[in-house]
């Protein structure tokens, strides 16, 4: 209990990971860490085997299948906004109000659906 307020109850779900995924979490870490010069923690590539997520739902109501089917939809989706921010620069608007902001969101959002729709069309077609 720090400053007068109470402990955030937390529950720690784990999950191990393919030994496909675990080795590339491994040779990740591997590569990061050269790059860096610095030296790679044993105990990293022990964990790198597991999957694990720290959350402050009730344990009534959601069960570990759930909360993983939700994390890996929020993850498409993270991964979705990280390719709009580098492709489409949607970052970086260049705006100067709300409104004007809103409208140059909405452009780019609608741009990225239409390549997207545009390239699953391109690959279906792709010898």
């Amino acid at each position: 209990m720090r400053g007068g307020r109470s402990a955030l109850p937390l529950r720690v779900l784990v999950q191990r990971k393919t030994p496909e995924a675990a080795q590339a979490t491994r040779q990740s870490l591997r590569r990061t860490a050269i790059r860096k010069g610095k030296q790679l923690d044993p105990r990293s590539l022990v964990t790198a085997g597991f999957m694990i997520l720290a959350m402050s739902l009730p344990r009534k109501g959601y069960t570990g299948q759930t909360i993983l089917a939700a994390y890996r939809l929020r993850w498409g989706i993270e991964l979705a906004f990280k390719r709009l921010k580098s492709l489409l620069h949607i970052n970086r608007l260049p705006t100067r109000t709300e409104r004007e902001s809103r409208s140059c969101l909405y452009a780019h959002l609608i741009l990225a659906l239409l390549c997207d729709d545009l390239s699953q069309d391109f690959l279906e077609s792709s010898p």
